[in-house]
């Protein structure tokens, strides 16, 4: 397989990584609009790279994977479907129902594989606890709480386009897929509640904070709790919680949870830092990207689809309204074909 790579920075080199030591696939061309980005990644894969678009669509590769900030994932995903290439897009799938709604209905006319990389399904303790589900020991799902919050620092620094994201497109979509998925229904109605302020004041545009209460079907409940203001000194980028309630059981996945280090400072190291151990790039961030290679090679449909990107796209903005409207919303207001 000959795939490309659409955005070339921080998870576009993740892409990357994943890419260029698996056997099946070789990365044929890199393409971002800043032109010594695309080069230097292009560089580093020994491949072509261009700041034009429609290259891609035009070059001779079987799929292509989407790494472009939040808000620019529409253009590049329908472009490519159009041209008859599988996709593999970032979370979220799009910022707006009507552009994943069109991003669906794209690869369905395509007849092509739309995957989504919710990659929180492939870490190993959350695989886990999908395996409890589905042996059957929690029971029926009656109420969760999921927390994913980052310090400061991603906002401020990481990102240059943190003001056209905010936690609730940046962080949401792996919470609100993986409650999901774990409750194995859909979500009927949210309502939210926020505040914003301290980002504003450094000139960046979204929400400090925001918990939304989601409704499952069947009367299941969970509470999605998710800030981009945790301080600095907080032991780890990432400030993550999951705690799940069935009829007859329940379970828990902690922080970040992984090795404790006391060296300089007391902190838990990143767990999306890449670990190269025994000839090979590992991390629960890079087997998703493999799998869907693998799912176009063997032309199995990918588990991870886009109309679960759909759905939380969904979930999101409803709570947005809901936050702008002071009152629940329905998940049929903001998603009326479902």
């Amino acid at each position: 397989m000959r795939v490309g790579i659409v955005g070339a920075g921080l998870w576009g080199g993740n892409h990357a990584v994943a890419l260029t030591d698996h056997p099946g696939c070789t990365v044929a061309i890199i393409c971002d609009r800043d032109a010594h980005r695309a080069q230097v990644l292009a560089e580093r894969c020994g491949c072509a790279w261009t700041t034009d678009l429609a290259e891609v669509a035009a070059s001779d590769v079987d799929a292509v994977t989407v790494a472009t900030p939040d808000h620019l994932h529409a253009e590049p995903v329908l472009t490519i479907l159009a041209a008859g290439k599988h996709v593999l897009v970032e979370k979220p799938l799009a910022t707006t129902v009507a552009d994943a709604q069109a991003m669906v209905e794209a690869a369905d006319a395509a007849g092509r594989f739309l995957m989504v990389d919710f990659h929180a399904r492939w870490h190993p303790l959350y695989m886990g606890a999908k395996a409890y589900v589905e042996r059957g020991e929690l029971g029926a799902p009656v109420m969760a709480y999921a927390r994913l919050s980052d310090t400061i620092h991603v906002p401020t620094s990481m990102l240059s386009w943190g003001g056209q994201s905010g936690p609730e497109w940046f962080l949401y979509p792996h919470t609100m897929d993986l409650i999901r998925w774990l409750f194995q229904r859909e979500p009927v109605e949210v309502y939210a509640k926020g505040t914003r302020g301290v980002l504003e004041g450094r000139g960046i545009p979204c929400w400090d904070t925001i918990q939304a209460l989601v409704e499952f079907e069947g009367g299941a409940i969970c509470t999605f709790e998710t800030s981009w203001i945790v301080p600095d000194s907080f032991t780890n980028v990432v400030d993550n919680r999951i705690t799940v309630y069935g009829e007859r059981g329940g379970l828990e996945v902690k922080n970040e949870p992984s090795l404790w280090a006391f060296t300089d400072r007391y902190h838990t190291p990143f767990s999306s830092t890449a670990v190269t151990r025994y000839g090979k790039a590992w991390g629960y961030q890079y087997e998703p990207i493999r799998y869907f290679v693998d799912c176009v090679a063997k032309g199995v449909a990918p588990e991870s689809t886009g109309r679960d990107g759909l759905i939380v796209t969904a979930m999101i903005a409803a709570t947005l309204q809901s936050l702008a409207e002071k009152r629940p919303i329905r998940i049929t207001d903001v998603l009326p074909s479902r």
